[in-house]
């Protein structure tokens, strides 16, 4: 009985550890919530292959991301419309070698690369968990969008700092997860985050000035380019920096993935809480703070409940 014991402290209902208590208390929601999410993630499922199929949905943004590295950079659409590309010239100057390929094949490799890193993303949990959860976020897969590489580093980014300058060289404001260090005092590792963010910029400025001038250009014209207003933006923000303050005095990375979520610049559709697919490897990972600096170490799901195992005569 201590065996399982110690498992349930880390694993209930194949959750990540972060939720023990929650599920203990309330197996009766934690029921109902596989119950829901198996139809839902089905529907969403169908509506992307169906707008994958009948419309032109599939690639919609990773298109702009190729046509965008064609050639010379030019911020010359506004935000919203079709092939507009948003990001910093950062972005599309180390996409440059892969949009030399064809269209269809550069398509394909980024479908590939964003299935591969949800599955990553997802791995903490059992199948019934990350199978539902996978179809959830196939409407970013087809429009090819960020989101989870944008998860990726969030997950990253809470060992390695550096990577944060992933997400406010695209995103801006879902950089927001770099505030945790300044939040937790680790200076140090702040130093790294801000460092990392600084030698990237310095970098890719010195291959083109022309095309960040005119990123900086861009934002500034369309800073109300967000589909709220922009004192419902802010707000949004605010309330990004509280969860990421809450999460760091409480030692709870996962409100890092909501806090992103509420930070994007568009926060329209379900596609941007796809960043939400970080929460099962931050629930499992260590504190920043912790002397090691490594993720918990992994534990076995709990394959029962105790009247499960009683009830097979299975010592736990």
């Amino acid at each position: 009985m201590g065996k399982l014991s110690r498992t349930r402290a880390h694993v209930i209902d194949g959750l990540p550890r972060s939720w023990p208590d929650f599920a203990s208390k309330y197996p009766l929601f934690m029921k109902l919530a596989l119950v829901l999410i198996w139809p839902l993630g089905l529907l969403l499922a169908y509506m992307s292959l169906k707008a994958a199929v009948l419309t032109d949905a599939l690639g919609q943004d990773a298109h702009a991301y190729w046509l965008a590295a064609q050639g010379e950079l030019v911020y010359g659409r506004a935000p919203g419309e079709r092939d507009a590309y948003l990001y910093s010239p950062a972005f599309v100057t180390v996409l440059r070698p892969v949009a030399l390929l064809p269209w269809h094949l550069f398509l394909a490799l980024w479908i590939c690369l964003e299935a591969a890193v949800l599955c990553w993303l997802l791995k903490p949990l059992q199948r019934r968990w990350s199978v539902p959860a996978f179809m959830l976020c196939l409407p970013e897969i087809v429009v090819g969008n960020i989101y989870i590489l944008l998860a990726a580093a969030a997950v990253v980014g809470l060992h390695k700092p550096a990577m944060w300058a992933f997400p406010i060289l695209t995103k801006v404001t879902a950089g927001v997860g770099l505030l945790w260090f300044a939040v937790r005092g680790e200076w140090r590792l702040l130093g790294q985050g801000v460092g990392g963010f600084a030698l990237a910029v310095l970098v890719f400025y010195a291959l083109d000035p022309a095309a960040w001038q005119a990123w900086l250009q861009f934002l500034v014209d369309h800073r109300d380019g967000t589909p709220d207003t922009r004192v419902s933006f802010l707000l949004r923000c605010l309330l990004a920096v509280v969860l990421v303050l809450v999460g760091a005095r409480k030692q709870w990375p996962l409100l890092l993935a909501p806090a992103m979520v509420l930070a994007s610049p568009v926060l329209v559709g379900l596609i941007p809480l796809t960043l939400l697919a970080a929460v099962p490897r931050l629930t499992g990972m260590a504190s920043p703070g912790a002397k090691d600096g490594l993720p918990a170490p992994k534990t076995p799901a709990v394959r029962g409940t105790p009247t499960e195992f009683a009830a097979s005569g299975e010592r736990p």
